[in-house]
């Protein structure tokens, strides 16, 4: 019986180095929203100042957005076509308005969950009076950065 229990024991050894326990660090850094959402305030701090080559710094390799804008219906995708459709926004954001900041941007109700590599931040922007704007920013990690792969904005009246 003896040699019964040291064969255990000596399987038990040999599978042991196989598996890490979890320690709590670990799990609490690869849960952490906290990179999440200071790429996504970085993000929106360039954005309302609309300074170009850090926005598009931002940006993951090949990113999607929808616009809130009645002249861009369809997803844009990629890089070039995002850049673009931005390009365009923020030169006419210049002319007409003094800044920086432009947009003025406000976030409020921010919520930042992460899913392993990938993290979402929803928002709303606007106040009482205004139409409502509906923020989603999906992240990625590209290269151990977070970029912001996604873009969905859309406007809705207060009720």
């Amino acid at each position: 019986m003896h040699w019964r229990y040291v064969s255990v024991v000596a399987v038990a050894l040999t599978y042991a180095p196989l598996t890490r326990p979890v320690i709590a660090d670990q799990t609490k850094a690869a849960d952490d929203p906290a990179p999440i959402r200071a790429a996504a305030e970085q993000f929106l701090r360039v954005f309302d100042d609309l300074d170009w080559e850090p926005f598009r710094a931002s940006w993951a390799a090949e990113p999607s957005v929808f616009f809130p804008f009645d002249d861009t219906p369809e997803r844009v995708t990629g890089r070039a076509a995002v850049e673009a459709r931005f390009r365009r926004l923020f030169d006419e954001t210049r002319a007409r308005t003094p800044g920086p900041p432009y947009l003025h941007l406000k976030p409020r109700e921010l919520r930042v969950e992460r899913y392993g590599d990938a993290g979402l931040v929803t928002f709303m922007l606007g106040g009482p009076g205004e139409r409502i704007g509906r923020r989603t920013l999906f992240f990625v990690r590209e290269n151990g950065t977070w970029k912001l792969a996604h873009l969905h904005a859309s406007n809705v009246d207060q009720p």
